[in-house]
């Protein structure tokens, strides 16, 4: 008899140190994924303030939103990516982030690549941006340092506006479409496939145009997204959604 429980509690011990080693060797594999500055593609993503302002006020009814003094689409990131999942983020924290490397931009930034959030850090988000996403792109020629990526960003955006390139297609904001009417029209004008982001209202289940992303091959050659994560919506693809001509529920906002 204590002969066979000997024998199980080896058993059981062995067990466990295979678990810790698949375990450990995960965290390692995990680990090495979120660091790592390997990629497929760069995702170019713009949002549309409006709705950016609702989402930061459904959140808190004391937070207030900065807005851009025109209707125009505004920069959210350039993200390094691969196919079918998120990252990789924060690869290189040797390189951190530099008001004085973007202060040549800074009157263009705080138009174009606006922090919506009002009352947070002037920085806070460019820095976030940067961190995250930036230290992951300097791979890319002409996008190796803090400056080039944030200059990039400037550049897409003043080609590829989403303000212009749905007005092409007779896409404006303030109706009502469904969100493969939106992906088309981005298709039939670019010419590439792109990935169309919504929120929606907890309350009234009305989902609102948040975000579009267009995506880029290492040389900044436009591509199709086919194969990004959430590729190519996490809209309800069974009811319009709405591109707001103003804030929903009318939120009170700052214009800078």
């Amino acid at each position: 008899m204590r002969k066979r429980f000997f024998t199980l509690y080896i058993f059981l011990i062995s067990l466990l140190c295979v678990a810790h080693s698949k375990n450990d060797v995960w965290y390692k594999k995990h680990k090495r994924r979120q660091t790592s500055n390997e990629f497929d593609i760069l995702i170019f993503t713009q949002r549309w303030p409006l709705t950016a302002c609702f989402v930061w006020k459904e959140n808190s009814a004391d937070h207030t939103c900065s807005l851009p003094k025109h209707d125009e689409w505004t920069i959210h990131g350039i993200w390094p990516t691969k196919y079918h999942t998120l990252g990789p983020q924060y690869c290189n924290k040797s390189l951190p982030f530099n008001t004085d490397a973007i202060a040549p931009l800074e009157s263009q930034l705080k138009e174009n690549w606006l922090d919506i959030q009002n009352g947070s850090d002037p920085y806070a988000f460019w820095k976030h941006e940067w961190n995250k996403h930036g230290t992951c792109a300097i791979s890319v020629k002409g996008i190796s340092n803090e400056f080039d990526y944030f200059k990039e960003g400037l550049d897409l955006l003043q080609t590829y506006n989403m303000i212009d390139v749905l007005a092409k297609a007779n896409v404006l904001p303030g109706e009502k479409y469904a969100v493969d009417q939106i992906m088309a029209a981005v298709e039939k004008i670019l010419g590439k496939t792109s990935q169309v982001m919504c929120a929606k209202d907890r309350k009234t289940g009305e989902s609102y145009v948040l975000e579009i992303r267009i995506c880029f091959d290492k040389t900044l050659r436009l591509t199709d997204c086919n194969g990004v994560y959430e590729f190519p919506t996490n809209c309800d693809r069974t009811e319009p959604i709405i591109y707001p001509s103003y804030v929903p529920h009318r939120y009170s906002v700052q214009q800078t």
